[in-house]
């Protein structure tokens, strides 16, 4: 499959930036190392040929030559064009957005016949180019790095997961995630050079291992009474046998490898963040007298506060935020506060321990919806460790994260829905 990929440096860097410096300095500093990921891993876009193999033919990087000239080498050695856009403005505007635009059109018209474009930033000015692209039938992936919008989202065939980006893609993983970002990487391919062969399946797997991790996916949905994140299956086939995550039994992704398993009557339900697994003889996606399901997890019994679950489910559906019940972000703000003040803040670190103590307090919070929290508070600016972390501080800023991506989706916040979103998040 031929692609080309357009990286708008500022966008993303200043964005990784805000949620930990070393992550962004990562991202400037070894683009071999996401580059080897994003040919060999990352999976391909609906409507890909089965059997296609992704080879990035256009590299470019679109840099504030003023600002950001210090990266210039690391591209160059990771074979890509940089075009510099430096500063018009006294604020700072570059003619980035403008360049890219141009080079995608250009090139749609290419008689190469880009088959994918990848679009590495959050502007939602791009959401028309994309819609086009997707007109002339070509397949469109995107990385942004924060809150993209509902329609930049919707308009995109493949969304790379910003936390899939910043563990695989960078190496922050965490310690029980198998290699750390200080562990010595696979050495890149050389610029311009062949497609590396995908990696043969690990030795240690025997060739009946998938039957019995299908057989074991089976026994945990037997026992499930609700759907289960696929996040839940990965974490028990690393817990069993860790050497399987290397490379997913050849498949390459933990998706694929999904994908290709022999499940029977289960189905796998990729429309949220993550995926689950469930029985359509036994399961619901949305369990009456409940919210709706948020990123893979039971959104919890809303009780007396049942009445929200409309407003919720509505904001959740435009704005992505965890569709968690009242009691849950009361007790995910607790205990945020708890460990800030116990331990200095770090996305990863942070993020891991207070999933694992929410988790235990019984509440239905997945990882991904804890980093969620924190990077929205992140991006609006919040500074940790200065003596604001209290959870009624980190509640109302939260509260107020979701309205600005409310208004940004141009959805009315009147009193009833103000009211509600206080009582939701705020308690």
């Amino acid at each position: 499959m031929k692609s080309a990929l357009f990286v708008d440096f500022d966008n993303v860097y200043s964005g990784l930036r805000k949620l930990d410096p070393a992550i962004a300095d990562q991202f400037a500093l070894r683009p071999q190392l996401w580059m080897q990921w994003l040919v060999d891993a990352l999976a391909l876009p609906e409507h890909a040929p089965a059997d296609a193999r992704r080879r990035v033919l256009v590299r470019r990087c679109y840099l504030n030559p003023q600002a950001f000239q210090r990266f210039r080498p690391s591209f160059n050695l990771a074979g890509f064009e940089i075009i510099d856009c430096p500063a018009l403005t006294g604020e700072g505007k570059t003619s980035t957005d403008i360049h890219m635009v141009l080079d995608i059109i250009d090139l749609l018209q290419h008689e190469a016949h880009y088959d994918e474009f990848i679009v590495f930033s959050a502007d939602a000015d791009f959401t028309p180019v994309l819609r086009k692209l997707r007109r002339w039938d070509r397949r469109t992936t995107v990385l942004a790095i924060g809150f993209p919008s509902a329609a930049y989202r919707a308009s995109a065939d493949l969304l790379i997961d910003q936390d899939e980006f910043v563990r695989e893609a960078l190496g922050f993983r965490d310690e029980d995630e198998g290699r750390s970002a200080d562990a010595t990487p696979p050495a890149p391919a050389a610029a311009g050079s062949a497609p590396r062969t995908p990696p043969a399946p690990a030795p240690a797997e025997a060739p009946d291992a998938r039957p019995r991790i299908a057989r074991l996916i089976r026994d945990e949905l037997a026992r499930a009474a609700q759907p289960v994140a696929c996040a839940r299956i990965a974490q028990l086939l690393i817990a069993r046998d860790d050497t399987i995550v290397e490379d997913w039994n050849g498949a390459g992704s933990f998706r694929k490898f999904l994908d290709g398993l022999d499940l029977g009557t289960l189905r796998i339900d990729w429309a949220g963040a993550g995926g689950r697994i469930y029985d359509p003889a036994r399961h619901s996606l949305a369990t009456p007298g409940k919210a709706p399901r948020s990123n893979g997890n039971a959104a919890g019994d809303w009780g007396k506060d049942a009445d929200l679950v409309p407003v919720a489910g509505q904001i959740h559906d435009v704005t992505n935020a965890p569709l968690l019940a009242p009691a849950d972000y009361r007790a995910l703000f607790g205990i945020i506060a708890a460990d800030l003040a116990a331990h200095p803040f770090e996305l990863n670190e942070t993020g891991k321990r207070v999933r694992d103590q929410i988790r235990a307090a019984g509440h239905p919070v997945s990882r991904a919806d804890v980093t969620w929290v924190l990077r929205g508070l992140l991006l609006r600016g919040h500074v940790f460790g200065r003596g604001e972390d209290d959870a009624a501080r980190l509640a109302r800023k939260t509260a107020d994260n979701i309205r600005t991506l409310c208004l940004r989706e141009q959805m009315l916040i009147d009193l009833p829905t103000d009211s509600a979103i206080n009582r939701w998040i705020a308690g």
